[in-house]
């Protein structure tokens, strides 16, 4: 499919160099723009950004509502009746929860040696 779009001159200058990938762009955006993991990132990113010390971030766990979420789709990603958004917002979801369990053994060991 070709689509044509009329861009801001200032997005112009940015996407030029990046003409070969504004179909990877194009996606990336929309799977961000659409994803509720958003919100788990969000939650993330600001229990960081204050400067937890070790204890606070071995202590530390998503929301009720990414928990509820993350099940949901874990269920029925078993019963095989996620749409691809859902199974991309699914290991966006699993990533995330990668990245914070690394931080929380890395808060461990810091915690273990300071005994």
């Amino acid at each position: 499919m070709q689509l044509t779009i009329d861009v801001p001159d200032d997005l112009v200058s940015k996407l030029e160099p990046e003409r070969e990938h504004l179909d990877e762009i194009l996606r990336l955006g929309l799977y961000r723009r659409w994803s509720n993991a958003n919100s788990l990132w969000r939650e993330i990113v600001s229990f960081v950004a204050r400067g937890p010390k070790p204890e606070e971030i071995v202590e530390f766990h998503a929301s009720e509502a990414a928990q509820a979420r993350l099940r949901d789709l874990i269920d029925r990603s078993k019963e095989g009746t996620l749409t691809e958004a859902e199974r991309s917002e699914l290991d966006e979801l699993r990533h995330l929860d990668h990245l914070v369990t690394s931080i929380k053994a890395a808060a461990w060991q810091y915690l273990r040696k300071a005994a």
